[in-house]
């Protein structure tokens, strides 16, 4: 049985819409990186890279206990009073974030006092950085929750025109560094937070009880938080091994290469955001297996064409961005151009088990994945270095994927 016509073009349209924003923030940062790794020496990048990895591992206790809860309960228990729900996890988020800028701070000292200065560079601009995205991270899920990607779509567009130009002044003037383009990221969330919160409003729709809200909220995501901790160390615990065993131009060799991944893992992501609303509705009406069927041939279809531009153009591509700096990397493209076929079967399983609330069966899978991570994955860099990290994000992609369809009866 097929969706209806009129349901399948307003998917398609907040389809486009989810993908325009995602490709404005997402370029933004795209380039950015190529930049850095093209105008940085590999040890500096490379720890901009490391850096980046941690934040990104504090962005998943804030997703866990803020985004990932007001995905579920903003798009049905909370959809009548949602601006006031979305006031109060924002005041929420803003002493979280405070604390995430004082942990990045230490980290900082740390480093500097150690006498690493690229790192203490790179964790002191995420410390000013890293409350300001984390709350541009929320409001741009609220457009999701309604419905809206355009909404966020425009906070994109003023995202880019503002990260960019600030980025080029500074390479005009000689200071773009690790420290800097956090500086830059951060300004430009500001604006496009303030940009996409004036376009969803901020009226008066109800009454929420905080205790309620946050007793909810701890309740879905404290397992949420255990499988978002869990599901960095796939994806990340390798910008952290490979300068351990093989130093910093290691990482900034993975992070160079995994660069020109990023236009397809932002699509599926930027498609991701609508997962979780758009099965919440669709398991109302008896048609979660349809939609998740649906959505994984798209995610699959546009995997597969990428994959065959990179087996045409990469190398080319590698060259255009990098010069020759990363040149020798190229010859495992198209291996790793792999990696996003494998990570959609994970994205839209996982996605159905939270939208079934199973955040737990979530957290149990990433549980093993993690566990393979940080023993044969690790094992794998120890001996083959950067070769073994490719292998490794294959491995664990392909053994996520199987592994979310096949618990996904479960619910």
């Amino acid at each position: 049985m097929k969706l209806p016509l009129v349901e399948t073009l307003g998917w398609a349209r907040r389809g486009f819409w989810a993908v325009m924003d995602q490709a404005l923030f997402a370029g933004s940062n795209f380039l950015v990186g190529v930049l850095l790794a093209r105008w940085l020496e590999p040890a500096s990048y490379g720890s901009f890279s490391v850096a980046y990895a941690i934040f990104l591992l504090l962005g998943t206790f804030h997703t866990a206990l803020w985004t990932e809860p007001m995905l579920v309960y903003g798009s049905g228990r909370f959809k009548g009073a949602f601006h006031s729900y979305q006031r109060l996890l924002i005041t929420y988020q803003w002493r979280f974030g405070a604390l995430a800028s004082v942990i990045l701070l230490l980290a900082a000292v740390a480093f500097g006092a150690l006498g690493q200065q690229e790192m203490a560079r790179s964790f002191l601009g995420l410390s000013l950085a890293a409350p300001v995205i984390l709350y541009l991270w929320l409001v741009r899920r609220g457009a999701y929750v309604l419905l809206e990607p355009r909404l966020a779509a425009y906070g994109g567009a003023f995202f880019l025109v503002s990260y960019l130009t600030l980025s080029l002044l500074l390479r005009q003037g000689g200071i773009l560094n690790e420290f800097t383009a956090f500086l830059c990221m951060a300004l430009a969330a500001f604006v496009a937070s303030v940009v996409i919160r004036l376009r969803l409003g901020s009226g008066q729709n109800g009454t929420v009880d905080g205790q309620r809200v946050w007793r909810m909220h701890w309740d879905y995501g404290r397992w949420a938080l255990l499988a978002g901790a869990l599901s960095w160390i796939p994806g990340n615990i390798y910008y952290l091994v490979l300068p351990a065993f093989h130093g910093l131009e290691a990482a900034a060799q993975l992070k160079a290469l995994m660069n020109l991944l990023m236009p397809v893992l932002h699509f599926n992501g930027a498609l991701a955001q609508l997962l979780v609303p758009g099965m919440v509705r669709a398991r109302a009406s008896g048609r979660l297996m349809r939609f998740a069927q649906a959505s994984l041939v798209a995610f699959e279809g546009f995997a597969v064409a990428y994959w065959l531009f990179l087996l045409g153009l990469g190398r080319n591509v590698m060259e255009w961005l990098y010069g020759d700096k990363y040149i020798h990397a190229s010859a495992w493209l198209l291996g790793l151009g792999l990696l996003p076929m494998l990570n959609s079967g994970a994205l839209v399983g996982s996605s159905m088990l939270r939208a079934l609330e199973q955040p737990q069966t979530v957290a149990m899978v990433y549980a093993v994945l993690a566990g393979f991570s940080a023993t044969v994955g690790v094992a794998l860099v120890w001996m083959r270095g950067f070769e073994g990290a490719i292998a490794a994000l294959l491995l664990v992609n392909g053994m996520a994927g199987l592994t979310f369809w096949l618990v996904k009866g479960r619910g």
